[in-house]
């Protein structure tokens, strides 16, 4: 085993282990920090206050990790801003998860963390598009003038989709995990190093997250949704033509869908787009099944195009179609069926409601 080797490893076991410590004193350390989430009886319906320690738990050791490996190992350090970007939105969620930050601001610190890397890196900056549908190759040029602009969207849309996402234990860590292994597959096992950590150390936390001893809070949807993005941009610049750029589109397409269908929605009802409310496609498998199916579900549905993507693009393009009809067949027969006064006491420990999807509106609230 060659010396790298073994100190990938070592640095995969010390991010899962200090995973480990943080979820297992999950408690005392969010109540000396302030990130615990006290139940309500309104939207906050988890049986006991729960720290808000799954972020932390995470991003803490994955991001030392990834330091390190660039500080220490012979790799080139493709995703260093990226890393100092997600640092900076980990900051923002800690924040926001004790302060209850307007939405203006935390919109604005995230734009200006988007912007900030797009000034030092250009790998981030997207001027051209390389589709392949269904045997077809078509390329589109993103004029300079727009190119940093649209990426900040698309960001911002993304970070917004996977924020609202997270309703239900299990689903915000078990959908990080399934993007940083896509990104893995098309970027490369070394290049994607940071993205190893994060499931090493996501892995771990996912136990205690399913158990409810602890929820990602704003400081895991953030950074880890912000840090996927930027990996999903890099594996397809990186990839020289072997990943196209619909690819992005099988992996993320279900919280996205989601948002834009609750945003629209809310529209129609004369709401705001950025209100709260329980009609999203987790709340309604939770009404419908088992939270352990609900989540399993979700997260089949979540990879199947991803994973069929790797086989062949008409594959791929085929289960998205499937899994999307299946989404609105699946809305059409729960419509009107969700009623939170008869949710079971069993989902109590099961819904990961955190702050930001309950108390707020803005453009990253659920």
């Amino acid at each position: 085993m060659s010396g790298s080797t073994w100190d990938i490893l070592v640095l995969c076991g010390a991010s899962a282990a200090m995973t480990a410590v943080i979820c297992y004193w999950a408690g005392p350390i969010g109540r000396f920090i302030g990130l615990i989430d006290e139940p309500d009886g309104d939207r906050r319906f988890h049986a006991q206050a729960t720290p808000l320690m799954g972020g932390p738990a995470v991003l803490v050791p994955a991001l030392t990790a990834s330091f390190v490996c660039y500080a220490k190992l012979p790799f080139s350090p493709i995703m260093l801003f990226a890393l100092a970007a997600t640092v900076a939105a980990f900051v923002i969620g800690v924040l926001d998860d004790r302060h209850e930050l307007s939405a203006v601001l935390r919109v604005g610190l995230l734009t200006a963390t988007i912007i900030a890397v797009l000034i030092f890196d250009p790998l981030f900056v997207l001027h051209t598009l390389a589709f392949k549908i269904f045997g077809l190759t078509l390329s589109v040029t993103v004029p300079n003038i727009l190119a940093a602009p649209f990426v900040v969207l698309m960001m911002l849309g993304f970070v917004n989709a996977a924020n609202m996402a997270d309703g239900m234990n299990g689903q915000l860590l078990g959908s990080v995990m399934l993007w940083s292994a896509f990104i893995v597959h098309y970027m490369g096992f070394y290049a994607g190093l940071p993205f190893v950590f994060l499931i090493c150390s996501a892995m771990v936390a996912l136990v205690f997250n399913l158990r409810g001893k602890l929820f990602t809070g704003s400081s895991g949807a953030y950074a880890a949704s912000l840090f996927v993005g930027f990996g999903a941009i890099a594996a397809y610049r990186l990839g020289n033509g072997y990943m196209a750029a619909q690819v992005p589109v099988y992996w993320f397409w279900l919280p996205v869908l989601d948002c834009v269908r609750l945003m629209a929605s809310r529209i129609m009802n004369g709401q705001s787009p950025f209100a709260a409310d329980r009609d999203h496609f987790h709340h309604l498998l939770l009404e419908s099944m088992r939270p352990s199916r609900a989540l399993a579900l979700y997260l089949v549905l979540l990879a199947a195009p991803g994973v069929a993507a790797m086989f062949g693009e008409g594959l791929a393009s085929t289960i998205l179609v499937l899994c999307v009809v299946f989404y609105c067949a699946f809305l059409a027969a729960t419509r009107g069926r969700l009623d939170v006064g008869r949710l079971h006491p069993r989902l109590a420990k099961f819904e990961g409601t955190v702050p930001r999807q309950r108390r707020k509106s803005g453009p990253v609230a659920n």
